[in-house]
């Protein structure tokens, strides 16, 4: 007996996830940390109850945390939690990664690991170079 999942649309969650992802990457709020948190249950929500990929899900999530993480126009704090939750999705790549016996997720925690945030650019450096005559 083979157990089906309930396969919704997938557009409309997957739009929402996607506005969501915008939201992080842009750090359109960041002092609100439970973002990434929504973004996070919205892409297990995806994997459970759409077609969508648990592997694409994981790695789009990882990637999105990591390279917002690494732009040095966002303000350090929001750069810092989207670093301190990245191993949510690493988790999840090596959980998908054990049923295939495959090291394919390996890469993706060396980039973690080696992770060197940089300072953020402030507002008077991105001022430099712009001057009005």
């Amino acid at each position: 007996m083979m157990l089906m999942k309930p396969v919704l649309r997938e557009l409309p969650y997957l739009e929402n996830w996607r506005w969501l992802s915008r939201r992080i990457r842009c750090a359109l709020e960041p002092n609100e940390p439970r973002l990434i948190e929504h973004y996070l249950a919205e892409g297990r929500y995806l994997v459970c109850c759409t077609e969508t990929a648990p592997w694409t899900v994981a790695l789009t999530s990882f990637r999105l945390l990591l390279d917002t993480a690494c732009d040095r126009m966002l303000p350090w704090h929001w750069r810092c939690l989207c670093l301190d939750r990245a191993w949510r999705p690493l988790l999840d790549l090596r959980k998908l990664d054990r049923h295939e016996q495959n090291l394919r997720w390996q890469p993706y925690a060396m980039q973690l690991a080696n992770c060197q945030l940089l300072p953020s650019i402030t507002p008077e450096e991105l001022m430099q170079g712009f001057e009005h005559d």
